[in-house]
């Protein structure tokens, strides 16, 4: 196969699915219009949907075939792939997944962005999923969220609010929404009762809600965190991974 059948289009190098794409490998052919509009409209919609998902820039590039098993989460191995091939399935029937360690740095947030990621390729062509304007995933780092909720209440402003309830709008509606680090901020009464809306509303609406978080499920029922009432609705219907094992950001540290 020549470089040409191999990279018909100049957004290749860059594509986040190039190893995959039908079109790149030949298995798919090359759209009629390609001689006089050589522009993948494939890359154009993942790239947006990436945008819209808020993704870290570290974690961008996520996805199953880069994703690493090893002895720290080898024995989730089966449930863990077959979640990768079954994702769209497994995000419209509302099923929530959460990734939870008492250690910092086990690959949590890599597995949950993996899935956002495999949930944005397999759906990003659906025409009643994806509109270029709306995330099919979002990614929300929770304290931080939380941090800003609180300025909502101090500011009152209303711009910053109204800002502040567009977001919490996307959050609901989203089919996706990943909370990475639930449980993290300074968990005031005001940011608890906006939790418990989020969450009961994606609840109720059967939306899949993945998470991740340093705590179990017993330490964020404590009064002091989110509480038993919200830490009930965040578990219900989840598939949950304990994850055990090394401080991999430890581990990437080097003293000269």
């Amino acid at each position: 196969m020549n470089r040409r059948q191999q990279d018909p289009y100049k957004e290749c190098a860059g594509c986040l699915v190039r190893d995959r794409c039908t079109r790149r490998s030949g298995a798919s052919p090359l759209p009629d219009d390609y001689k006089t509009n050589p522009e993948c409209s494939g890359f154009v919609m993942i790239d947006q949907a990436m945008n819209l998902s808020k993704i870290p820039p570290e974690f961008r590039e996520s996805n199953k075939n880069n994703f690493q098993f090893d002895q720290d989460n080898m024995k989730f191995k089966p449930a863990l792939e077959n979640l990768f091939s079954e994702i769209k399935t497994a995000v419209m029937a509302g099923t929530n997944v959460g990734f939870i360690s008492k250690e910092k740095g086990t690959g949590k947030t890599k597995a949950v962005t993996t899935l956002a990621a495999e949930f944005i390729f397999s759906s990003v062509m659906d025409a009643n999923l994806f509109d270029f304007e709306n995330p099919l995933a979002l990614y929300v780092k929770y304290g931080t969220w939380a941090n800003d909720l609180r300025k909502v209440y101090q500011l009152n402003d209303l711009d910053y609010t109204a800002k502040s309830l567009a977001e919490l709008e996307r959050m609901k509606n989203v089919p996706l929404l990943i909370l990475d680090d639930i449980g993290s901020g300074r968990l005031s009464k005001y940011v608890r009762d906006i939790t418990y809306d989020l969450i009961d509303f994606r609840k109720e609406h059967k939306k899949a809600t993945f998470f991740t978080s340093n705590f179990t499920e017993g330490q964020l029922s404590q009064p002091d965190m989110l509480g038993d009432t919200i830490a009930t609705r965040v578990f219900f219907n989840s598939l949950v991974f304990e994850y055990s094992g090394r401080n991999r950001r430890k581990e990437s540290t080097y003293y000269v």
